[in-house]
């Protein structure tokens, strides 16, 4: 199944070498945020970076596939993961995440019991903060979606010399969509500012 994404429509402009960073909303049920914030069917994107909305498809696997093919190809350079919290109170910034299990057992013996995000966790607590969000570092598993998702994905990266930022943010059912929207865009900001431009069109990949 493919991925449904919404991109900016000058995101097909050549001489445009801004990089793209994916906000991938993993909840099927309860998407966490809307990156598309009116009518014009833009997505929110910061001067540096373009920003492409995925929603989820649900089937785990097929899309963690999918988005890690798209990380491995430098067509995207970033991911943020977006959903909920089973907890009240403030936003969490997902550390880790643990193999998943079926039946009390893991599901492979191949792969590492834990992997930890590789997401700049700390920037990302001071630029929520000072977006006036409350937020924390967790190292809970949350054994939903997300945690799968997360897990998958760092796993498909282990191999690879260059990891690209990969981060899970979870927000409580309680907390108001503006408050959301500033954290995500604190995020995303962070998670961009230092990617380097895209190579300049029929130069190649460096």
């Amino acid at each position: 199944m493919a991925l449904s994404t919404h991109l900016p429509q000058d995101r097909v402009a050549e001489h445009d070498r801004r990089p793209t960073i994916i906000v991938c909303n993993w909840s099927q049920e309860d998407p966490a945020w809307d990156l598309v914030e009116d009518l014009s069917g833009v997505p929110w994107q910061p001067e540096t970076a373009h920003t492409e909305l995925v929603e989820p498809t649900g089937d785990i696997a097929s899309m963690s596939e999918q988005l890690a093919e798209r990380l491995l190809n430098h067509d995207v350079r970033a991911l943020l993961l977006i959903g909920r919290t089973r907890h009240e109170g403030p936003a969490r910034v997902q550390l880790r995440a643990e193999i998943p299990h079926e039946n009390g057992k893991r599901i492979s013996t191949d792969t590492p019991g834990v992997v930890r995000s590789t997401g700049p966790a700390g920037e990302i607590i001071d630029a929520v903060t000072k977006a006036h969000v409350s937020i924390v570092a967790s190292s809970e598993h949350e054994p939903d979606a997300g945690s799968e998702l997360l897990y998958d994905l760092l796993t498909r990266m282990e191999a690879t010399l260059e990891t690209p930022a990969i981060s899970l943010l979870r927000f409580p059912s309680s907390m108001s969509e503006s408050n959301i929207a500033q954290a995500v865009k604190a995020a995303v900001t962070v998670m961009t500012q230092n990617l380097t431009p895209l190579p300049r069109f029929g130069s190649g990949r460096a």
